[in-house]
């Protein structure tokens, strides 16, 4: 009986470790995931950005060749 008793409260440490083991490394994968999700997004608006100010620019010097 004191085996079984033993067996249990070993059970139940090994569990919660597993548990938190287990769920820190989902915060992780999770945590990764959104820094890529970032690290995608910020390089491709500020691509954006920069091929807007080149579309602004010759848009502008279209307007500006008309009023000549």
């Amino acid at each position: 009986m004191v085996y079984q008793e033993r067996q249990k409260k070993v059970f139940c440490i090994l569990f919660t470790i597993f548990t938190t083991v287990y769920t820190i490394i989902f915060i992780f994968i999770g945590a990764t995931f959104e820094f890529i999700r970032i690290m995608a997004t910020v390089p491709a608006k500020g691509l954006l950005g920069m091929l807007g100010l080149f579309y602004d620019n010759s848009e502008c010097a279209k307007k500006g060749e008309e009023s000549k």
